[in-house]
């Protein structure tokens, strides 16, 4: 199956935590966020080391905001299409460093 033959959702919109400003925000890009997720997904898939958030961003162009929320839609999606991986060496998320400094978790298309 080609990336942009299926949808990648459980639910029909974007979510929202319940504010005034958080459901205009999810309103405004309702019809972008299957091919927001498509992107992300495709820019990770071909990561044979994976992507962190930072990294998607910084490839897609995105504001955190965007591509995190997508990450988190294509982690909790069933079935997940992103998973993070365990590190032999720490029993832990794997994790790498920022464009800040800090380090975070890496992010692999599902197998």
């Amino acid at each position: 199956m080609q990336d942009d033959q299926f949808s990648l959702f459980n639910y029909p919109t974007a979510p929202h935590n319940g504010t005034d400003t958080s459901r205009e925000a999810a309103a405004s890009i309702v019809d972008q966020v299957n091919g927001l997720c498509r992107d992300v997904l495709c820019v990770i898939r071909r990561a044979q080391n994976g992507l962190t958030c930072d990294e998607v961003e910084e490839l897609l162009g995105m504001k955190h905001q965007t591509a995190s929320a997508r990450i988190r839609d294509l982690t909790s999606c069933q079935p997940a299409l992103l998973e993070q991986r365990i590190d032999s060496k720490t029993g832990k998320h794997m994790r790498r460093l920022t464009r800040s400094g800090r380090t975070a978790r890496v992010y692999f298309a599902s197998p």
